[in-house]
């Protein structure tokens, strides 16, 4: 039951938030299976391993393929590279069980986050700023 509800919870959490959250919830979860991926390298538990690198070259598969080169072509293009990147460097991992390609890949996906986080904040401080812009220039003369 408990589990029912998280789950209800999390897909009203997803239908319900803007893309930019969207975003940042799906690098949470690539850097969660990250880091589990690797827990699995070090237990030697190679089947578990591969699961959770499949699961995080998904996530990474999706964004690719939400990338949009018309509204943000130099960003688009420059995130592509970058999913690129750990995509070959997840293979590494799985493939040679290779610690340091999960590590950067850690890496990669936290400074990813950091700035997407911080984008965001910026975002809704200019949206929280607009309102009070717009009522500061409201006039009431002829008012009576």
């Amino acid at each position: 039951m408990y589990q029912r509800n998280l789950n209800n919870y999390k897909t009203t959490q997803i239908l319900t938030a803007d893309p930019g959250k969207i975003i940042l919830m799906l690098l949470d979860g690539s850097m969660s299976f990250i880091e589990q991926a690797r827990e699995c390298a070090e237990r030697k538990e190679f089947g578990e391993k591969a699961h959770f690198i499949l699961r995080t070259k998904n996530i990474l598969l999706e964004l690719l393929a939400a990338l949009d080169y018309e509204n943000g072509a130099d960003i688009a293009r420059n995130l592509r590279e970058i999913y690129i990147f750990l995509l070959a460097e997840l293979d590494r991992a799985d493939i040679s069980n290779d610690l340091n390609s999960l590590k950067k890949c850690g890496e990669v996906l936290t400074n990813l986050r950091d700035g997407w986080s911080e984008m965001l904040e910026q975002k809704e401080s200019v949206s929280m700023a607009q309102p009070k812009a717009h009522v500061a220039a409201l006039s009431f003369s002829g008012m009576a």
